[in-house]
């Protein structure tokens, strides 16, 4: 059969015909491959990081933690040899204090006082003339030692009756950080 070209009109004819729109160009194609990539490389990225910070997470978590500062003090009397070396293990909820120049008066006792920068001195202890002294530390206090500072008196024996510090102070150090 011989090629027959169509009618004129004809294509209009079969569009006025077809319900909808009246057809329209074709669009161009378009390669999704290149978007496709950095779709996933973000991904990947997000992934890493994700998995990076998840990491850290965990190991910060269960990394040991430095053991609370320990403080330290000595304590004089107005800039001469030091009379004791106190240091303060609020962790383990212990005072050391290392007598070296101390001395006690006949028939009376030396009381260790923390001076909180706010507040009324706390006793210690006894401080004993043996070459070293381990008194406990009231875990009220372990709050006091930041700015705090120490106080010996002279007290009568056994210590302070009243639980105020009765007698004058003769020794006294600032507590600094180790």
């Amino acid at each position: 059969m011989p090629e027959a070209a169509p009618p004129p009109g004809a294509w209009a004819g079969i569009a006025a015909r077809l319900p909808g729109e009246t057809p329209r160009a074709a669009a161009p194609v378009v390669d999704l491959r290149p978007a496709l990539r950095r779709w996933r490389r973000a991904a990947y990225a997000a992934g890493a990081l994700a998995a990076g910070l998840a990491l850290f997470i965990a190991v910060e978590r269960l990394a040991p933690r430095p053991d609370p500062a320990q403080y330290l003090a000595v304590v004089n009397r107005g800039g001469e040899l030091p009379a004791l070396v106190v240091r303060v293990d609020p962790r383990a909820g212990t005072v050391q204090v290392r007598a070296l120049a101390a001395e006690a008066p006949r028939e009376r006792s030396l009381e260790l006082w923390v001076v909180p920068a706010s507040g009324a001195p706390r006793s210690l202890g006894l401080v004993q003339s043996a070459a070293g002294t381990r008194l406990p530390l009231p875990a009220g206090d372990r709050a006091l030692l930041d700015g705090a500072s120490l106080a010996v008196t002279v007290e009568p024996p056994g210590g302070s009756p009243s639980g105020a510090p009765t007698g004058p102070a003769v020794y006294s150090g600032r507590l600094v950080r180790e």
